[in-house]
């Protein structure tokens, strides 16, 4: 019983992210897109939000190191360096295809993609760190 009772709350725990709810961070980033559309605007956006999304992953990582066993951390430690090779190989290959393609559209497409791959991180150690703090 204990058992489906933190299977659920876990779930539920996802709830946000299922129904897509949209992070303070997305919504301040797509205000300052309405309210300066041109392309300078919209990548200061993005990077706003892109250091928005870093900062709450560096926290989320720094509350996990405090909750999570030794032997779990050190795994979580070796995930987190290969995310980061990941997100530099995936920033790499993107910049091979986005510095061939003419018109300044592609800049904040760009700078979109990029900042989406520390978003998702950025969000799913923040559902670890709800699943783990469940008790």
């Amino acid at each position: 019983m204990k058992l489906q009772t933190l299977w659920l709350s876990a779930l539920l725990g996802m709830a946000p992210l299922l129904a897509q709810e949209k992070d303070p961070i997305d919504r301040a980033m797509e205000a300052a897109m309405a309210k300066n559309s041109s392309t300078a605007g919209m990548v200061n956006a993005i990077d706003e939000a892109m250091k928005q999304w870093d900062q709450k992953l560096n926290t989320c990582y720094k509350a996990l190191s405090k909750e999570l066993p030794a032997a779990e951390w050190k795994e979580l430690v070796t995930a987190q360096r290969a995310w980061i090779a990941f997100r530099d190989a995936q920033i790499k290959a993107m910049d091979a295809t986005f510095d061939r393609m003419e018109g300044t559209m592609w800049i904040p497409i760009r700078a979109e993609m990029a900042m989406n791959l520390t978003r998702q991180r950025a969000q799913f150690l923040e559902n670890m760190l709800h699943n783990v703090t469940l008790k």
